[in-house]
């Protein structure tokens, strides 16, 4: 029964809403996408989670320096610097150390030059001397080069 576009029960005062009881289940659960756990990734013994990683890290590493290398001083630009400087205090260490890891160590070579990481000079001409694979010795001179230039 309708009384002037009330209905019976908002009239009678009974409520119709209802409360969840808990959490629904089968709803997707946030995935952890941050810099600080593909890094932790690079360093643990699972491979297929160590070159996911890198190649992650390798891909922000490089939008934030292609931001960073533009003249101006615009604030997308400040920003990726400040981006890159994060990335070296997190990354540059873990990736000098898998420099030995021939699944990693071509991203971890360009993640490296692009970061012009001063420390990472002498750990990658160690491995440029390893004998790597031809891709990987050009990522490796590259990254040394970007270094050198930057010093």
């Amino acid at each position: 029964m309708k009384l002037r576009g009330l209905t019976t029960l908002a009239v009678f005062g009974v409520s119709a809403s209802v409360h969840a009881a808990g959490p629904l289940k089968g709803l997707p659960v946030a995935q952890d996408t941050s810099n600080a756990r593909y890094a932790a990734d690079l360093v643990s013994g699972d491979g297929p989670k160590q070159t996911y990683a890198a190649r992650v890290l390798r891909r922000r590493v490089r939008s934030a320096w292609r931001l960073a290398v533009r003249d101006g001083a615009d604030f997308r630009t400040i920003e990726a610097r400040q981006t890159l400087g994060e990335f070296d205090d997190l990354v540059a260490p873990r990736c000098i150390r898998q420099l030995s890891n021939s699944n990693v160590q071509r991203p971890c070579a360009q993640i490296l030059g692009m970061l012009e990481t001063k420390t990472a000079l002498l750990p990658l001409r160690n491995a440029l001397s390893s004998e790597p694979s031809r891709c990987n010795e050009r990522a490796i001179g590259l990254a040394i080069r970007r270094i050198e230039a930057a010093q």
